[in-house]
């Protein structure tokens, strides 16, 4: 008797795996999750306004979707047809909005007869000849520059539309593409937009090989497009990888696809005929959770940044449409709502929002269970997206997330019989927390859930990269922006990724990139929409002579400065300094006016590509002559600071320069974070020395931490092992 109930209660028991999530190993930043509207192709039923409140809303019964993709259309006639839409969708995803063009046909004036040949089968279709190609660049900006005139700026545009499928678009050969990409793509950015790759219809990496590995033809595009035709969930692994885009660094979006398209959008679970545009009508099994694997591995396999959806709405799509073929009976009732298809995406979209970073994590923790983890932009929620693909049986998982004060995680789960519902709250204890993958007993088990990990907010405070605001009259080095805090205002810069991909091995846990060039450092491989802020304080008011200086092998580049939130100059065009950006000028920035005390200065990349060692308010002699009045006010007031001393962040002892900051006579408890915000330990202390000997212990690298102490106060600590 006593062995058979051992043996029971092996069988009754369900033993958990686990995903061990770590936050200092960062990938990709996540711009977000789309759908396309095609209003030519749909009859004008793209996407209303109640659509637009369910795909891009975040609440419940909501997908999340803050990104929209449209097509260029070759008749400057039809520029409009989808401004509505795109203005339905910026009103609901306001700030997170994205808005992305493809093109399928050039104007007919452009287009050349081309018979492709394929599988066996000839089709008439046509390309774009070699002189033709400025034309085209003219007619994608003439979109471009049309829709931002319309208030709906565009984002991003594509060269191409599968131009490796094209039996009834336009064609381009994998040379062609280079060729053209290398000479003419980077006019795209004309009107303030990224560029986007051709977009294989099957993620074929011959058509991207040699623009990756051409220096010149990398930089004129933004983001490699991709679509994932071709692919099921019996696919391996290296369909979604690519090492040579991963060694370069480059942003990838997935810019459309549908599983397949002979069922509705509401099968959980089905044996029936079915395909897509790549792949046979065979008999199989129509999965949802296959939509979940294919994001999930093109997310966390591929290093995808962005995933669209094809058609927002449609009858195979991500709100149900009645079926325009007349083969799919959908019932009336559920036309109009989210499908399933739309609940798994929006286990992602809604929680993954933009700036998001992907970290560490387990990816597949046993059989048919596959995880990722997120933290989002602001650093004060981590998502864990968990799929069950085993239909059969339940499973069990914990989840341990090191460097994060997460008390509970909020739990959500799409399954066969539930879609995005709220579970509750999962209690964390030192950092684990063990979940069960749909709890429920009726129907399939598989499933995917999502874990919302809000931690305590740390809110640390900015401050300046030597300890003290910049003095001007005075000249500003574009690598000593200011030290980034954790809280809403205490970011001091945006950078396109977390890594700084510098050489010269400085501030390397900053996202600035910084290179060895001009008098010393350089911020290099600035991208459009990046900036970095300054606290300084002005010695006088008045107008001040601003110079830059800098090195572009480009011409395009340009910057903005900002004080205090507001312009303070026009966009400063950038000119060709030489080819391969070693060459810095001085860069007339024109006169800035600047009031008396402390200010923010904003330096904004408005144009890509340049690098800047330093920037000037005040001319060489008003600075020679302040030095000599603030030399002469240190000297009657006791402060003997020789102007000689080495003010670098290496040399301040950030124990001392903490504003008069007192520790209280009794032991308190101080929690240890490090520059991003990330827990590192508690520890207890009555003093200062005893809080940087116990810090000491627990932090195990050199660098700068910040302690925060049970009643609030807040210690920068300099640890040296």
């Amino acid at each position: 008797m006593g062995k058979m109930g051992f043996i029971l209660f092996l069988a009754g028991t369900t033993f958990a795996s686990t995903v061990n999530v770590d936050l200092d190993e960062e990938h990709q930043v996540i711009r977000g999750f789309g759908g396309m509207v095609h209003n030519t192709w749909q009859g004008g039923k793209g996407l209303s306004e109640a659509d637009a409140k369910l795909a891009f809303g975040t609440g419940d019964g909501q997908i999340g979707l803050n990104t929209l993709r449209i097509p260029v259309n070759e008749n400057s006639n039809d520029f409009g047809k989808e401004v509505q839409a795109a203005k339905y969708a910026k009103e609901v995803a306001g700030k997170d909005f994205i808005l992305y063009a493809t093109p399928w046909k050039p104007p007919t004036s452009l287009q050349t007869p081309y018979t492709l040949n394929r599988w066996g089968q000839t089709y008439n279709t046509t390309q774009i000849i070699e002189s033709n190609w400025q034309a085209y660049v003219n007619h994608l900006n003439s979109f471009a520059e049309y829709m931002k005139g319309k208030n709906v700026p565009l984002y991003g545009i594509s060269i191409q539309n599968e131009p490796d499928w094209c039996d009834s678009w336009t064609c381009w050969s994998a040379d062609n593409l280079y060729k053209f990409t290398k000479n003419y793509a980077g006019q795209l950015r004309k009107n303030g937009t990224k560029v986007i790759s051709a977009e294989s219809f099957s993620y074929d990496k011959n058509l991207y090989n040699k623009i990756l590995n051409d220096a010149d033809a990398l930089k004129n595009i933004d983001m490699l497009g991709a679509h994932f035709y071709g692919m099921t969930a019996a696919n391996g692994d290296n369909f979604f990888q690519y090492s040579l885009a991963d060694q370069k660094n480059v942003e990838r979006w997935m810019t459309e696809h549908y599983s397949e398209s002979q069922g509705s959008g509401n099968y959980w679970r089905k044996y029936m005929m079915t395909g897509d545009q790549a792949n046979p009508t065979v008999a199989d099994t129509v999965r949802a959770m296959d939509v979940a694997y294919e994001i999930h591995r093109g997310l966390a396999i591929g290093n995808f940044s962005q995933y669209t959806w094809w058609y927002s709405r449609r009858c195979y799509g991500l709100i149900m449409e009645t079926d325009a073929s007349g083969k799919l009976q959908i019932p009336q009732n559920e036309v109009g709502k989210v499908s399933k298809r739309g609940y798994v995406l929006s286990q992602f979209a809604r929680f993954i929002r933009p700036g998001a970073v992907r970290v560490g994590a387990t990816i597949n923790p046993e059989k048919d269970v596959y995880a990722s983890a997120y933290r989002s932009a602001g650093g004060d929620s981590v998502i864990v997206v968990l799929l069950n693909r085993d239909y059969t049986k339940k499973k069990t998982v914990t989840v341990k997330v090191s460097g994060a004060d997460i008390k509970v995680f909020h739990m959500y789960t799409t399954s066969e019989a539930k879609n995005a519902q709220y579970e509750g709250e999962v209690e964390v204890e030192n950092g684990s927390a063990t979940i069960t993958m749909d709890a429920g007993n009726s129907g399939n088990k598989d499933c995917i859930v999502t874990l919302v990990g809000v931690g305590q907010q740390v809110v640390i405070p900015r401050t300046p990269y030597e300890g003290s605001a910049i003095t001007l009259p005075g000249i500003i080095e574009a690598e000593n922006f200011d030290i980034p805090g954790t809280g809403k205002g205490n970011n001091t810069y945006k950078d396109e990724d977390s890594e700084n991909k510098g050489d010269a091995d400085f501030r390397m846990d900053n996202g600035v990139d910084i290179y060895l060039g001009g008098t010393g450092k350089a911020v290099g491989l600035t991208q459009t929409g990046e900036w970095m802020e300054y606290s300084v304080d002005v010695a006088r008011a008045g107008e001040y002579d601003l110079t830059v200086y800098a090195a572009s092998g480009s011409k395009t580049s340009s910057f903005q400065f900002f004080i205090d939130g507001e312009a303070a100059t026009d966009i400063i065009e950038m000119p060709k300094t030489g080819e391969d950006w070693s060459v810095y000028e001085e860069i007339d920035g024109g006169k800035v006016a600047l009031t008396e005390g402390s200010h923010t200065i904003r330096l904004s990349i408005t144009g890509s590509y340049v690098n800047i060692d330093w920037f000037r308010f005040g001319t060489l002699e008003e600075i020679k002559q302040y030095g000599k009045k603030k030399k002469s006010a240190n000297k009657n007031t006791g402060n003997n600071d020789n102007d000689d001393e080495d003010t670098s962040d290496d040399a301040t002892d950030d124990t001392e320069a903490i504003a008069h900051f007192q520790i209280a006579v009794k032991s308190e408890n101080y929690r240890l974070f490090d520059l991003k915000g990330h827990w590192i330990g508690t520890v207890q202390a009555v003093n200062l020395p005893e809080l940087q000997a116990n810090a000491s212990r627990v932090v195990k690298q050199n660098g700068t931490i910040f302690a925060k102490s049970s009643s609030g106060k807040i210690l920068r600590l300099r640890i040296i092992k």
